[in-house]
């Protein structure tokens, strides 16, 4: 049986404006989630890998912004109490024109021309709510088409691949090498009813089959996608779209030229906060 994580929670007691500002560096440090409340926040870093180095370094950050010592809590959250967390502050929202995103306990009545994406909230493994995760989705309301291939690499909650296959996409090709998130990933995809559309696999990208996908989505941190802008070429066809993810702008000329040296284009780029997402296309062969 899978183990879950523990996670360390750090209550902080300031308001969460303050986060636009430094949530990259938090989550930098490792932090797995951050959950905003009216007047303070929760950041979440798993229990296994919160070291003494990294807390020094999460207090100087806070303490440089002003955030005291006497501001904040620290607590053990067990696994089997994270979703009840969830349930007190995760609501329907919308981003991009068109999508909903709602908790698996809501039942939103959609309009015609939305999509709505049901998930169940797990830490860490997509839920819309992240700077990355948004900015790939409002890129996929402008390129999803019936009928397309779609690789979800590193997919987490599954949020981009259920996506995909809510507007028509198929065959959709769904991985992560966290057997966790792979359990989510399908408790997703069946409560959008879209299981016979998406393949989900524990797996990394050299056990994915080669084929050619018309878009390729990759919502990962700088040094995996740095490892992968050659091995992605054999996964598409001249012509045809990646899209990365979870990345600072300070990352941007880095993977802007490691991609375009492997030989692909770069088309546009998509940026939230000191988040971004990039948009490249295969060079014609």
């Amino acid at each position: 049986m899978q183990k879950h994580t523990n996670w360390i929670g750090v209550s902080v007691n300031h308001a969460p404006r303050i986060l636009e500002e430094i949530s990259a560096q938090i989550f930098n440090l490792g932090c797995q989630g951050i959950t905003e409340l009216d007047a303070s926040f929760e950041l979440y870093f798993s229990e296994n890998d919160f070291s003494e180095n990294q807390k020094e370094t999460l207090l100087g950050l806070l303490k440089s912004n002003k955030i005291e010592l006497k501001d904040l809590t620290f607590t053990k959250v067990a696994h089997e109490n994270w979703n009840e967390n969830w349930k007190e502050n995760f609501k329907i929202f919308g981003l991009g024109e068109k999508i909903i995103i709602q908790p698996d306990w809501e039942n939103y009545q959609a309009k015609p021309d939305e999509t709505v994406i049901t998930i169940a909230p797990k830490m860490s493994f997509g839920t819309g709510h992240h700077e990355t995760t948004r900015l790939i989705l409002e890129l996929m309301e402008n390129l999803i088409s019936p009928g397309m291939s779609v690789l979800d690499a590193g997919t987490g909650s599954a949020i981009l691949a259920i996506y995909a296959a809510l507007k028509g996409a198929k065959p959709v090709i769904a991985f992560d090498n966290d057997p966790e998130a792979i359990d989510n990933a399908l408790e997703n995809c069946l409560l959008n009813n879209v299981v016979s559309q998406v393949q989900v696999s524990c797996n990394d990208l050299l056990g994915i089959e080669k084929r050619k996908f018309d878009l390729i989505l990759a919502n990962i941190n700088r040094n995996v996608l740095l490892t992968l802008a050659t091995p992605f070429l054999d996964y598409s066809a001249p012509g045809k779209l990646l899209v990365l993810s979870g990345l600072l702008q300070t990352d941007f000329e880095d993977i802007k030229k490691k991609y375009t040296d492997a030989g692909w284009h770069f088309l546009d780029s998509k940026q939230e906060g000191e988040w971004m997402a990039l948009m490249l296309k295969k060079e014609k062969a």
